[in-house]
């Protein structure tokens, strides 16, 4: 099982759906903190939804004080018209959410 990290998306002209994201392959350092272990490409949301459904782990990522800093995880959800796409773990709740990555 993988651990991916998004970093920044782009929603679709209605501003209600992921579309693509800016993500990669991350690990774990010795520290525990989160590192990058792949170049970052920026993909169609449809491969972020392959990765859950492999069982991998996803989750958002911030840039704080030059530091990575793992938010809220990412889960499956369906959109109008059986569409698969994402949101973030508990979207009912305060806290940072996919409107709060950069855009790109």
């Amino acid at each position: 099982m993988s651990i991916h990290m998004i970093e920044a998306v782009r929603f679709n002209a209605a501003g209600d759906r992921v579309e693509e994201v800016r993500w990669g392959r991350a690990k774990r350092k010795e520290d525990g903190s989160l590192g990058w272990e792949a170049k970052i490409s920026e993909q169609e949301v449809s491969l972020v939804v392959d990765a859950l459904h492999f069982g991998d782990e996803v989750a958002t990522v911030f840039s704080i004080d030059g530091q990575i800093v793992q938010g809220p995880k990412i889960q499956l959800v369906l959109h109008e018209h059986g569409i698969e796409g994402i949101d973030i773990v508990d979207h009912d709740k305060a806290g940072r959410t996919l409107a709060d990555l950069p855009r790109f």
